[in-house]
């Protein structure tokens, strides 16, 4: 009885020690398996924080241009290069300098203006320097010059046509002998207006009723009562008066003209007395 009692309790306590090694043993493996899964997990998600990290450095890069550098120090060494490399390609690389088929040129560079750098006609060179008294007008605007065209037209009377008509030897007549009896455009501005007209060889006087006479001597006419009647007309004040107007005469021509208003001019101050 004794020896059978001691033997169950032998088998108990065998039983006992070897749950105890198998609880222990469990214990232990789940005490590994829980410490070991944490410290799994964090070095994963330690990866992957890096390598998200690195991704937010390539896109940092893609869309803050040079802000690559920033993404890349925030991935780690393996991200550095993808990051930095990534990092310089903004999307507002490049811009600011000419691209290389550039001439590195502006609209306006190398251009230049018009008209003799924006002078008129008269304010140039090649006009000869002669006291213009009155005919220093025909620098007048053209606007200017327009208008005193139509004012002349506008105020011709049947008188100023018959005298427009006249030969140059009645009309150098008339202006010398009987100046106060005669009617005619006194203003140098409409005498340069209409001068400027006749100058392509056709005067809007033959146009008008009642008048007919050569162009030449018109000219001559407009030209020796648009000037001082003191101030003597040559060549040079045909050619700088001309070329103002925009239709230089020289050479012959402008002796010719010249010779023809200086009797005008003459037949004037003798009418003046």
């Amino acid at each position: 009885m004794t020896i059978q009692t001691k033997s169950r309790r032998t088998r108990l306590v065998a039983s006992a020690i070897a749950l105890s090694v198998a609880l222990g043993t469990g214990v232990a493996l789940s005490a590994w398996s829980l410490g070991a899964g944490p410290v799994q997990a964090q070095t994963q998600g330690n990866g992957n924080q890096g390598a998200t990290n690195g991704q937010g450095g390539t896109g940092g890069g893609v869309n803050q241009g040079n802000n690559g550098n920033q993404g890349a120090n925030k991935g780690g060494e393996e991200h550095s290069d993808s990051g930095s490399e990534e990092g310089g390609k903004g999307p507002m690389a490049g811009q600011g300098g000419p691209g290389e088929d550039s001439d590195g040129k502006g609209p306006q560079a190398g251009a230049q203006g018009d008209n003799g750098g924006g002078k008129p006609i008269w304010a140039q060179e090649g006009i000869p320097e002669v006291e213009l008294g009155r005919l220093n007008v025909a620098r007048s605007p053209g606007a200017v010059l327009d208008r005193a065209y139509e004012e002349a037209l506008a105020s011709l009377t049947p008188e100023m046509a018959s005298f427009y008509s006249l030969s140059e030897d009645d009309m150098i007549m008339q202006l010398s002998t009987a100046f106060d009896t005669v009617s005619y455009i006194d203003s140098p501005l409409q005498n340069l207006a209409l001068l400027k007209d006749a100058l392509d060889g056709s005067s809007v006087l033959n146009t008008v009723p009642g008048i007919s006479n050569n162009t030449d001597l018109l000219q001559a006419v407009f030209l020796g009562t648009a000037s001082d009647k003191t101030v003597p007309i040559s060549p040079d004040t045909v050619t700088a008066v001309t070329t103002i107007l925009g239709t230089p005469v020289t050479g012959a021509a402008a002796v010719a003209l010249a010779i023809e208003a200086e009797k005008i001019r003459i037949a004037i101050l003798a009418g003046h007395g």
